[in-house]
């Protein structure tokens, strides 16, 4: 699905140095049909391919010095791209590798928490829940939710107002759900490492000159 100005998150690495990274939020503004997949119109407002475009026009604050030639000014290019799935046992379902080519974006309306760290959100509507589902008393119910993730989702607004549930929020997922011992002892480690480094620089007398 297609709607111009639509907003969309790259999930992959495209050109480091232009920012089409992993993670990186733009506005789609256009796409460029692929003539190996004519389109089949549905209804008056939809045309529905059977495959990937041959790419799509994104734009941002990031882009808005770019003057790329044939494009519009101000956008630059993400082309689709063809991921390997190789067979595992683990995936029951599947017997052979198999090849998934598309556009390396999805739609901003739902992302992960891993896709939004650092960004402020105006509003946004949250599902605490684990990535696993375990058994209590016979029922499959989703895990409690990872305490990073917690925390993550938690912190995107500047209000409690502009936070909506999808699903009732669960005593699991919040109360006593702290970082493992291991992690602390481990953020403990690396908070000793970084002073102790901090100490050895201010030491040489190069603090300065950095």
């Amino acid at each position: 699905m297609f709607v111009p100005e639509m907003p969309v998150v790259v999930n992959e690495n495209t050109h480091q140095g232009l920012k089409l990274v992993n993670g990186a939020s733009y506005v789609a503004v256009d796409v460029i049909l692929d003539k190996a997949y004519p389109g089949h119109r549905i209804n008056a407002d939809t045309i529905l391919h059977f495959g990937p475009p041959a790419g799509i026009l994104l734009s941002s604050e990031s882009t808005k010095d770019l003057h790329f030639i044939g494009m519009l000014s101000g956008t630059i290019l993400l082309m689709p791209m063809s991921i390997k799935i190789d067979c595992q046992k683990k995936r029951s379902w599947q017997e052979t590798d198999v090849t998934r080519r598309g556009l390396p974006c999805v739609a901003v309306f739902a992302c992960t928490d891993y896709k939004v760290q650092s960004r402020t959100l105006g509003r946004v509507t949250l599902e605490l829940r684990g990535t696993r589902t375990i058994k209590i008393n016979g029922e499959a119910v989703p895990s409690s939710c990872d305490p990073y993730s917690l925390y993550v989702q938690l912190s995107r607004c500047r209000s409690l107002d502009d936070m909506m549930l999808l699903s009732k929020a669960r005593e699991a997922d919040v109360v006593g759900n702290k970082v493992p011992e291991a992690m602390e002892v481990a953020e403990e480690r690396l908070e000793m490492l970084s002073n102790a480094t901090i100490r050895e620089v201010e030491s040489w007398g190069w603090v300065d000159e950095i």
